[in-house]
């Protein structure tokens, strides 16, 4: 079977599966040249969204500041506790504060909760681009990288942030180059891993898993991670450390999720190694279906 990476996002319903040639009218850019040259700016993360990941990361804080802080952004707040309300995180009973979220799923699945949502304010419009399902994957991929990495020996904040960022490489270059990313990506069916970075390299001169590495890496990320994302794109290989078989496995869930496969479709498309820790006689284990379950729950947060 083949294991080759695919990237945790979609994009609009299948359309087009043609040809796709870049118009010869607009040239093919030079990225890292444009960044430099500051005719292309990395996307920022709000400084809001900064102070609270730093603050969070003490287990000690109180929820009051974090709920003082939040308040100095309405919007992310309330994208943050539609979040926390929905059924991902059980939505029984409705949480009007964030003292209320804190409670009841705690600090640090809050603290996930903030860097996607303020991630995701970066981006506002991308050009052939679904927003509501790219952050509905990114969100499994990362939840899902959180849950897989005790089993495969992975960090799980760094496991999260891989998950969550791992395609936004392709939002920054839609993003940077509208009329390329309009030409080569609206309305086609989607594509993923390498046959996406191919596109990419010859559309815009690089691809998404380099772009997302300088991003990660400009924000202040681990090199692990910035390391892991820059090798997203290229196929698994036996000296993967465990962060990277980490990230294939929560972008096989998440592409899974998109699909809307059963458990154990999903199992299925797991790499070997990886499969036989979450199964039992062949089939997927209690935990792995209970994990699946709660991944075919998650909202979109935009």
């Amino acid at each position: 079977m083949d294991h080759t990476y695919i990237p945790a996002f979609t994009l609009e319903p299948p359309k087009k599966a043609i040809e796709r040639n870049k118009p010869a009218a607009i040239q093919t850019p030079r990225f890292i040249d444009d960044v430099t040259a500051g005719r292309v700016e990395l996307p920022t993360i709000p400084r809001v969204v900064q102070r609270l990941i730093a603050a969070l990361r003490d287990p000690d804080i109180d929820s009051r500041k974090i709920a003082e802080a939040l308040s100095q952004d309405p919007v992310l707040s309330a994208k943050v506790l539609r979040v926390a309300n929905s059924s991902f995180f059980g939505g029984e009973r409705s949480m009007a504060s964030i003292d209320a979220a804190i409670s009841l799923i705690g600090t640090q699945a809050l603290s996930r909760l903030i860097m996607a949502c303020g991630v995701s304010t970066s981006f506002k419009e991308v050009p052939g681009i679904d927003l509501r399902i790219f952050w509905r994957d990114a969100l499994v991929a990362g939840t899902a990288a959180t849950k897989l990495a005790s089993e495969l020996s992975a960090d799980a904040e760094e496991a999260y942030v891989c998950g969550l960022l791992h395609a936004t490489g392709h939002l920054i270059l839609c993003q940077s180059y509208p009329e390329i990313a309009q030409a080569m990506f609206a309305g086609f069916e989607v594509v993923r891993g390498a046959e996406l970075a191919e596109i990419e390299l010859g559309a815009f001169g690089i691809d998404h898993a380099e772009v997302g590495a300088l991003w990660v890496q400009s924000l202040g990320f681990p090199t692990s991670v910035s390391t892991t994302i820059g090798r997203c794109a290229r196929p698994a290989a036996a000296g993967d450390e465990p962060l990277a078989l980490t990230l294939r496995a929560a972008c096989a869930l998440a592409a899974a999720v998109a699909a809307n496969a059963n458990a154990d479709q999903a199992l299925a498309t797991l790499a070997p190694d990886v499969r036989t820790r979450f199964s039992a006689n062949g089939q997927p284990s209690a935990a792995f279906g209970k994990l699946y379950e709660s991944l075919l729950e998650t909202e979109p947060m935009v």
